[in-house]
């Protein structure tokens, strides 16, 4: 997926004019108004007693990340997380299982923006064997000390001024997702059985 500022207009084809940077676009053949919005992505902390799940990055032998990517159309940020983990590792979830954990907006690359939205599961609450599905060549789950002794790192973001959620470290990481499963209900205890379906 590409999230570069647009050049064109998307309704009539004409050249834009950035207004109000990095966001607010015009475009003086239609005189209509284009909008260079951030990109929603989500990523999946699944915790399994005192370990974290990784999967190694396809780009790079030897980084490692959490299970993440970004929804499809027309899925919800928590469908798109069980989607990407799914395909990462093969666990399955319900969506309605994934625990709020945290949100980021940021500059990944250079004029290419992401919201983010993170999710925390436990590792009981997901089925299926780990292994590493189309966007990872491998998965498992590390305690922080066993990462920290491995030859292994953890993938940097594009942008080397943003900051990725391992960058808190591995444990602290664990441990706030361990502390929002234990305080937090599920968004199928709170809202799912009051949407109408």
């Amino acid at each position: 997926m590409v999230n570069y500022p647009p050049e064109y207009c998307p309704y009539c084809g004409g050249e834009l004019e950035l207004v109000e940077g990095p966001t607010v676009y015009r475009c003086d053949d239609c005189d209509d108004w284009v909008f260079h919005n951030a990109v929603l992505g989500g990523g999946a902390v699944v915790v399994d007693d005192e370990r974290i799940l990784l999967v190694e990055d396809f780009r790079g032998p030897g980084t490692w990340k959490i299970p993440e990517g970004v929804p499809e159309i027309p899925e919800s940020p928590r469908e798109g997380v069980a989607r990407e983990l799914e395909e990462e590792t093969n666990l399955t979830v319900d969506p309605a299982d994934l625990v709020y954990l945290y949100d980021v907006g940021k500059e990944v690359d250079e004029d290419m923006f992401r919201m983010h939205v993170c999710y925390a599961v436990d590792r009981s609450e997901t089925t299926g064997p780990l292994e590493a599905g189309d966007d990872a060549t491998d998965a498992r789950f590390w305690t922080p000390e066993e990462f920290e002794a491995s030859d292994n790192v953890l993938r940097d973001m594009p942008n080397p001024e943003e900051t990725r959620s391992w960058d808190i470290g591995l444990d602290l990481l664990r441990d706030q997702a361990k502390e929002a499963l234990e305080r937090e209900t599920s968004y199928a205890d709170l809202f799912e059985p009051h949407i109408r379906k």
